[in-house]
C-alpha cells in the first residue's frame, strides 16, 4: 500500500479548501470519524458505509488537538468475537511490515521510515491531508475485510534490531490524551476489468490517475450507475481539472489534481 503526503506549498491550498468543510471540526476529515463503537460493525450492529476496492486512491485527512504529534495506523478485523470490543493500541512499529496485535487484529503503520534524517514517523500537530492508494491490506494474517484508520500521540525513538543494526522505533499510546478512530469500511477484491476509482468525502468519483477512456466510464457507470446523469463528467465532459491532470504530469497537473480531489 502506497501513502502519499501532499507537498507543502499544495497543502496548505487544499487545506483551505478543506477548512471549508463542516467535517472540519472532526477529527478525521476523510474517512468519516468512527460515530459508536467498532464493534458494532465486527458485530454487525452497523454497516460500513463505504465499499473500498484494491487499487482504489483515497482522499482525506484529520486535525489533531494540542501540541502533541499524531501517529497514523491501520487496522483489520481479525478473530475478534462478535460483539466484543476492540481497543486502542499501546503498540511499537519498527517497519512497514504489520504483525497480530493482542486481540488479533491487524495493525500497521503504513508511512514507517527507519531512516535516521529529519523526517520522522509522526505527524505535526493540527490538519494534515493525506492522498493514499493501493492494494490495500492484501497481504495481513487475518480473514478481516473490515479496516479501518487510527490515531495516536506517540514518539520516535532509536534502539538496535535483533542482527545489530540500527533501528527507528514508533510508538503509540492508546492510553495517552487522545486516541482516534474513523469509520470501518469494506475492502474488496479488485473490480471486474480492474476499474479504480478516487473516493473522498462526497463518495466515489472517477480515478484521477487513469485516462478516462469510453471503456473506462462504461465500466464506471457500471459499477456505479446512480452517478450517470452527474453533470460534467462522462466521455469528453471532464472537468478542466480534470483534463489538465489526463494532458500532462507538470506541478500544474498535480495542483489540478489536488482542485479536482479537493473540490
Amino acid at each position: 500500500m502506497r501513502f502519499h503526503l501532499l507537498p507543502a506549498p499544495i497543502a496548505t491550498l487544499t487545506l483551505s479548501f478543506l477548512a471549508s468543510s463542516p467535517c472540519i471540526n472532526a477529527q478525521f476529515t476523510f474517512p468519516p470519524p468512527l460515530n459508536g463503537s467498532i464493534s458494532d460493525y465486527t458485530s454487525g450492529k452497523a454497516t460500513a458505509t463505504m465499499n473500498f476496492s484494491a487499487g482504489d486512491s483515497m482522499f482525506g485527512g484529520w486535525s489533531t488537538p494540542g501540541s502533541l504529534m499524531s501517529f497514523l495506523v491501520y487496522r483489520c478485523t481479525g478473530s475478534t468475537e462478535a460483539g466484543s470490543t476492540i481497543k486502542p493500541l499501546n503498540s511499537d512499529f519498527n517497519s512497514t511490515v504489520g504483525h497480530l496485535a493482542p486481540d488479533k487484529t491487524w495493525e500497521q503503520m503504513p508511512l514507517y521510515s527507519s531512516a535516521a534524517d529529519m523526517f520522522g514517523n509522526g505527524f505535526n500537530p493540527g490538519r494534515n491531508p493525506i492522498w493514499f492508494h493501493g492494494d490495500f491490506f492484501a497481504n495481513n494474517k487475518t480473514t478481516g475485510d473490515l479496516c479501518w484508520f487510527e490515531l495516536y500521540p506517540g514518539s520516535d525513538t532509536y534502539g538496535v534490531s535483533k542482527d545489530g543494526t540500527p533501528e527507528r522505533v514508533a510508538t503509540v499510546n492508546g492510553d495517552g490524551d487522545w486516541y482516534f478512530a474513523t469509520e470501518p469500511f469494506t475492502v474488496h477484491p479488485a473490480r471486474p476489468n480492474n476499474l479504480t476509482v478516487t473516493w473522498k468525502s462526497s463518495g466515489p468519483k472517477p480515478d484521477l490517475m487513469k485516462n478516462h477512456t469510453e471503456a473506462y466510464w462504461a465500466d464506471f457507470y457500471r459499477e456505479f450507475p446512480n452517478l450517470k446523469q452527474s453533470s460534467g463528467s462522462g466521455p469528453g465532459g471532464e472537468s478542466g481539472a480534470y483534463s489538465a491532470i489526463l494532458q500532462g504530469s507538470s506541478w500544474m497537473g498535480l495542483l489540478a489534481m489536488v482542485l479536482a480531489i479537493a473540490l
